[in-house]
């Protein structure tokens, strides 16, 4: 303790002479602020230490500051007091957000950088360079033992999920599925593509989305509950977080930031939740609800606005700020239910689809179908439609043909359907969000991972 003593004696001494001698005397004025807030900082050291019992500690730093004084030391103390502690928890949990923002603006910046999307306002000279379905070719297979229905990427394209009616969830590396067919059999035992395989629900897995900051990835399932599951821990196979709900769950879509989660369930009203406290928001109008079940959610880029779709066979879009309900597209799909919605990157267009075998292309602002994809069938299930990376193209399953089905974005021109190997219905064909890849999910209990690997 006597030498930590004349250590900071040194130190403190030495640090008062530079600031004495070395400063201009224009800057007298800031190197006394400096020594006050030195001074300052050295008084809540001292409550820190008398309020955590180190009363030996903390007279031994008074008595060496008071020697100074002589030397331009000062005679400092400080009653009892936690100040120091909660100043530097304010600190962390500032730096933490901070680091959030930056997180969530590289991605926005990422998206940024696949172009900018959809947009019909403006013409093109470019040629449609992205590949069409028939270019894909399967890269990995993965089974569960049920049928596999839902599937979802990481916003970074890196990992991505399935989910089946066994009540199991699969997370998958990206990369490794692309690289498996080029390793030996020593290589993919090494780098075995399913990095996850977690069970906790009772019932068949309904939703699966990821945390868009967070190493967290949350399901929802026909047993009426969402867990999280944080997939950092190896060994743990269970949810670390668990909610409850009163009906079966339809649909998960977390705000940007990972604030905020909506969830869609076999129910007319939306939930919005903060994710953190689990504190529930709903719509104060009832008469803006849906007056059916719920069956799909999705927000825009910036988060100002979602879109909600139900088996009432309407499209309504809400403010994100209010959760007030601010358009409604009655009929939307010839009064059948409509089971997706999908904002794209500019906010602009809605692509939907539904149980009239249609993919149509709403303008947000004037509530117009400007396109509609035809030639596929989907009558009996709840499939749906996504956008490819770049938004170029839009795919589908075909129920009748257990293929997936591609369209030009732009023109809402057919491409060749892509046989997808499945022998099944094919119950989801999700596209990655960075890269030409999709995950095909089916009533076979397989799930496919599809990419295009280029010439």
């Amino acid at each position: 303790l006597g030498s930590f003593k004349l250590s900071y004696y040194n130190e403190y001494k030495s640090y008062l002479s530079s600031i004495s001698y070395r400063m201009p005397s224009a800057n007298a004025q800031a190197a006394s602020d400096v020594i006050r807030d030195q001074e300052h900082l050295y008084k809540l050291i001292i409550g820190q230490l008398r309020s955590d019992k180190f009363e030996t500690i903390a007279r031994d730093l008074t008595i060496a500051l008071k020697n100074m004084v002589g030397q331009g030391g000062v005679m400092l103390s400080s009653a009892p007091t936690n100040r120091l502690s909660q100043l530097v928890s304010y600190g962390l949990k500032y730096e933490e957000l901070n680091e959030e923002t930056t997180t969530h603006s590289k991605k926005l910046e990422k998206a940024a950088n696949l172009g900018h999307g959809l947009d019909l306002e403006y013409d093109t000279d470019d040629m449609n360079s992205s590949p069409t379905v028939i270019q894909y070719e399967t890269a990995y297979v993965t089974s569960h033992k049920a049928p596999t229905r839902v599937a979802c990427f990481t916003a970074d394209g890196k990992l991505c999920a399935t989910g089946s009616v066994d009540a199991s969830l699969k997370i998958m590396d990206v990369e490794r599925m692309i690289t498996k067919s080029q390793q030996t059999q020593k290589q993919e035992q090494e780098t075995h593509p399913v990095i996850r395989t977690l069970y906790d629900h009772l019932d068949s897995i309904t939703a699966l989305t990821f945390h868009p900051v967070t190493t967290h990835l949350v399901s929802g399932s026909k047993d009426c509950t969402i867990k999280v599951f944080d997939f950092t821990k190896a060994s743990v196979k269970k949810a670390v977080k668990c909610l409850e709900e009163g009906a079966a769950v339809r649909c998960l879509a977390f705000h940007a930031t990972g604030d905020y989660l909506l969830m869609a369930l076999d129910h007319p009203i939306i939930r919005l939740y903060d994710y953190e406290t689990l504190r529930c928001f709903v719509c104060s109008n009832n008469l803006s609800q849906h007056r059916s079940s719920v069956l799909a959610i999705d927000w825009n880029t910036e988060c100002t606005m979602y879109a909600s779709c139900s088996s009432d066979g309407a499209i309504k879009l809400w403010d994100g700020t209010s959760n007030r309900c601010i358009r409604t597209f009655e009929d939307a799909h010839s009064g059948a239910e409509v089971t997706s919605v999908q904002f794209s990157r500019n906010g602009k267009y809605i692509l939907s689809s539904g149980k009239d075998s249609v993919v149509k292309l709403w303008e947000v602002t004037s509530g117009n179908v400007l396109n509609e994809y035809v030639g596929i069938t989907q009558h009996n299930h709840r499939t749906g439609a996504s956008f490819n990376h770049t938004e170029d193209l839009i795919i589908a399953p075909d129920e009748k043909g257990m293929a997936i089905g591609c369209w030009d974005a732009r023109t809402a021109e057919p491409h060749p359907h892509l046989v997808s190997g499945h022998n099944n219905v094919v119950r989801a064909a999700v596209h990655s969000p960075t890269m030409p890849a999709f995950i095909s999910c089916s009533d076979d209990f397989r799930a496919r991972f599809w990419y295009y690997r280029g010439i």
